[in-house]
C-alpha cells in the first residue's frame, strides 16, 4: 500500500496583465502581471518596513489577479480547483521580474503628524503550467501548503491591524513616556512583520521544494518571533519530508507547547510516529487532532493509515470514509480505502475504489494495487495492463515487475516472468521475494540449478523461512542429489516446517 507522510490593505492599488511569454514546456504559459500598491510611516516608524508592506502589498495584488486567470485557466483543462487550491499556487508559485520600483511623497498631517507614503511598483511570473504541477502533488502536500498559506495571510492581517491600532493610539498619546511605549510597541510589531515575510518566504521555498532553504528560513522566523507555533509546525513538516522524523517531531512538540489547540501541528506529529512505526501513538495525535477539527480529512485519512498497519482494516475504512465525505476528490484515501477492501478480500470494492482514485490523480502505485485486484480474482490478463501501465509511469517500479512477473507465472509464461523478476532485482539487488519466485519460475522449467542459486540468495536474505530450505532440497532431489536434500529438509523441520 503506498503511505503519503501523515503543510494586508492598500491606499492605492491596481493592476494589469501587461503580455504573454512562452513558456519552458509545450503549452504553458507564463503570464506577466504589474501591480502598484501603498503603504505609510510616520516619522518615528521605519521607513524601510513601509517600503516592505508596500512591496508585498502591491505582490498580493498581482498574484490575486493571477488566481483570477489560474482559476479561468483550470476549468479550460477540466481540472477545476477550490478557491484555497488557486490561492495557494498563486501565493507561492510567483517569480518577481526585477527589483521592486519605489516611490515617495510626503504628507503633512498636522502641525505634529508627518507621513510618507511610498508607492511599489512590482512585476511578477505566473505560470500556468503550476496548475497541472499542483494536480500531481499528494494529497499532504497540498493540505501543507493550504494551511501554511492560511497561516500567512492570517498572520499579515493581525499584523497590519496592529500598527494600525498603534498608531492611532500614538496619534492620541497626550506624554513622552506614553509615546516612547508605543514606540517600542511598533518596533516589537516591525519584528514580527519580518518574521511572517519569513514564514512567508519559507512557505514558497517548500512549495519549490527547497527543503534545506525553508528550514533555514523558517529558523530565522523564529528567531524573530520565537513565541509563534507555525514556523516551527512548519520546520517540523520539512525535516518529516527529509526522514529526519525525530527532529520533526521535536518541532511539533514546541509548536503545541506554545499553542496546544493548533490541530495541524497534532496531525504532523502524529504523521512523524507512524513513521517512526509508533502507530499508536500516531493514532492518539490523530485523535487529538479531529477533536479539535473535526473536519480535518488529513487527520482521518492518516489514522486510517495507522489503522491499517495495525491491521485493523474495518477501522480504516471508517476513517478514509470521513476523509472523502469531507474531500471528495481524496485519490489517496480512494486508493488505501482500495487497499484495505483488497486486504479484506473484498476485489470488486476495492477495483471501484482505486478506478475513482485514477479519476483524479494518475500514479503509479494505484495502477499496481489495481493489478494486484485483478490478480486476486484471477484476471491476470487485466492485471498485466495495469502493471505495465504503472512501469510505463515509473519505468524504476520495482514493485511492478515483480508483480507483472507473478502474472505471468500464473498465466504459465514462465520466460516472460523471469525477466520481470530479473528487472525487480536489477533496480532492487535486495529484493528477496524476487529471488524466491524466480527460483519457483525456473523450477517451473525445470532449470534446477538456476532455482537453486535463486532460493539460496533468498535464504541469505531471509535465513529463518523453513519453506525456503524445503523447498531447495525437492530441488536438490530433483538434480539426484540426497545429501544436500536431506540437509535442507532437517533445516525446515528444525524451523518447524515439515512439507
Amino acid at each position: 500500500m503506498k503511505r503519503l507522510k501523515p503543510f494586508r490593505r492598500g491606499l492605492v492599488a491596481f493592476l494589469s496583465v501587461i503580455f504573454l511569454l512562452s513558456a519552458a514546456i509545450v503549452g504553458a504559459t507564463v503570464k506577466l502581471y504589474t501591480a502598484t500598491a501603498e503603504d505609510y510611516a510616520n516619522e518615528v516608524e521605519s521607513q524601510d518596513i513601509a517600503k516592505l508592506r508596500a512591496r508585498d502589498k502591491a505582490i498580493k495584488n498581482a498574484t490575486k489577479q493571477a488566481g483570477v486567470y489560474l482559476k479561468s485557466y483550470s476549468r479550460s483543462v477540466n481540472s477545476e480547483l477550490t478557491d484555497d487550491e488557486i490561492t495557494a499556487i498563486a501565493s507561492n508559485a510567483w517569480e518577481l521580474v526585477g527589483e521592486p520600483k519605489y516611490s515617495r511623497t510626503v504628507n503633512q498631517i498636522s502641525d505634529e503628524t508627518t507621513i510618507i507614503v511610498w508607492t511599489a511598483t512590482v512585476e511578477v511570473n505566473v505560470d500556468d503550467s503550476e496548475i497541472q504541477s499542483w494536480i500531481k502533488r499528494d494529497a499532504k502536500d497540498k493540505s501543507t501548503i493550504i494551511n501554511q498559506t492560511r497561516e500567512a495571510q492570517k498572520a499579515f492581517k493581525e499584523n497590519e491591524r496592529k500598527i494600525e491600532d498603534l498608531r492611532e493610539k500614538y496619534n492620541r498619546a497626550t506624554s513622552q513616556v506614553e509615546r516612547d511605549r508605543i514606540i517600542k510597541q511598533m518596533n516589537d510589531a516591525d519584528r514580527d512583520f519580518l518574521a511572517n515575510q519569513k514564514f512567508k518566504e519559507a512557505l514558497k521555498l517548500y512549495y519549490a521544494k527547497d527543503y534545506n532553504g525553508s528550514i533555514k528560513l523558517n529558523t530565522e522566523a523564529i528567531a524573530l518571533k520565537p513565541d509563534w507555533s507555525w514556523p516551527y509546525n512548519n520546520r517540523g513538516i520539512v525535516y518529516d519530508d527529509l526522514g529526519q522524523y525525530d527532529r520533526a517531531t521535536q518541532d511539533y512538540d514546541k509548536a503545541i507547547q506554545l499553542n496546544p489547540n493548533l490541530a495541524e501541528a497534532y496531525n504532523n506529529r502524529g504523521s512523524a510516529y507512524y513513521n517512526l512505526g509508533q502507530y499508536e501513538r500516531a493514532i492518539q495525535d490523530c485523535d487529538k487532532a479531529i477533536q479539535l477539527n473535526s473536519n480535518f480529512s488529513e487527520a482521518y485519512y492518516n489514522r486510517g493509515v495507522a489503522y491499517d498497519d495495525l491491521g485493523q482494516y474495518e477501522r480504516a475504512i471508517q476513517d478514509y470514509d470521513k476523509a472523502i465525505q469531507l474531500n471528495p476528490n481524496y485519490a489517496d484515501a480512494y486508493n488505501n480505502r482500495g487497499e484495505a477492501y483488497r486486504l479484506l478480500k473484498q476485489y470488486e470494492r476495492a477495483i471501484q475504489d482505486y478506478n475513482k482514485a485514477l479519476e483524479f490523480k494518475e500514479h503509479e502505485f494505484m495502477y499496481n494495487n489495481r493489478g494486484l485486484a485483478y490478480s486476486d480474482l484471477g484476471q491476470y490478463d487485466r492485471a498485466t495492463q495495469d502493471y505495465d501501465k504503472a512501469i510505463q509511469l515509473n519505468p524504476k517500479y520495482d514493485k511492478a515487475y515483480y508483480n507483472r512477473g507473478n502474472a505471468y507465472d500464473d498465466l504459465g509464461q514462465y520466460e516472460r516472468a523471469i525477466q520481470d523478476f530479473n528487472k525487480a532485482i536489477q533496480i532492487n539487488p535486495k529484493y528477496d521475494k524476487a529471488y524466491n519466485n524466480r527460483s519457483i519460475a525456473y523450477s517451473n522449467l525445470k532449470q534446477y540449478d538456476k532455482a537453486i542459486a535463486d532460493k539460496t540468495k533468498y535464504i541469505q536474505l531471509r535465513p529463518n523461512d523453513a519453506k525456503a530450505y524445503y523447498w531447495r532440497g525437492k530441488y536438490y532431489q530433483a538434480l539426484g542429489d540426497e545429501a544436500k536434500a536431506q540437509a535442507d529438509f532437517a533445516k525446515a523441520k528444525e524451523l518447524g516446517y515439515n512439507g
